[in-house]
């Protein structure tokens, strides 16, 4: 990466950690360039070359979050009845437990279902509209959201062996 490129990248993450800083004192749709930059210690000049807006801003720190999520991840194909895969989840998202809760105190949890619904579209293949695999993904996917913000909320207590054993004995039904 050109200095140029990596001094964007790093505008672009200072802005960032910002706007995450601000998760649960002030919502995040009220929020100024200005907060922001002052926060950052950003040019207001070098924020308006990197985005148009704080939305915009918010978008990247989504992108970023998922290409991480697919970066990262060891079970491009996972299935996700799989404890290897499940494993890796409650890893990654306890890693980035303060982007998780960030967006969920900034009401942006939504956002963030999405994020993890789009993870498993883009894992296990998007399906037919009628098909019952394709309900069973997005069942999947609001469980285990939940069942996410949960543990963090409550501080990670448990380990993320013992969170993907919970929640695949949950998921498959057993007691």
């Amino acid at each position: 990466m050109d200095k140029r490129k990596t001094a964007n990248k790093g505008v672009k993450d200072r802005l960032f950690s910002a706007l995450v800083e601000f998760a649960g004192q002030k919502d995040w749709s009220k929020l100024t360039v200005t907060e922001l930059i002052k926060k950052s210690g950003v040019a207001r000049a070098s924020f308006y070359r990197n985005f148009k807006s704080v939305e915009e801003l918010i978008n990247y720190g989504i992108d970023h979050m998922a290409q991480r999520y697919h970066e990262e991840n060891p079970f491009p194909n996972e299935d996700f009845h799989s404890r290897e895969a499940m494993l890796y989840k409650f890893r990654f998202y306890k890693e980035h437990a303060n982007l998780v809760l960030a967006f969920h105190h900034a009401k942006l949890s939504t956002t963030l279902l999405d994020i993890i619904t789009d993870c498993e579209i883009d894992a296990c293949g998007d399906m037919s509209v009628g098909s019952i695999s394709k309900y069973e993904l997005y069942f999947f996917s609001g469980a285990f959201y939940n069942v996410l913000l949960c543990w963090l909320e409550n501080g990670a207590k448990e380990t993320p062996e013992s969170m993907a054993d919970a929640f695949l004995q949950i998921i498959n039904n057993k007691n």
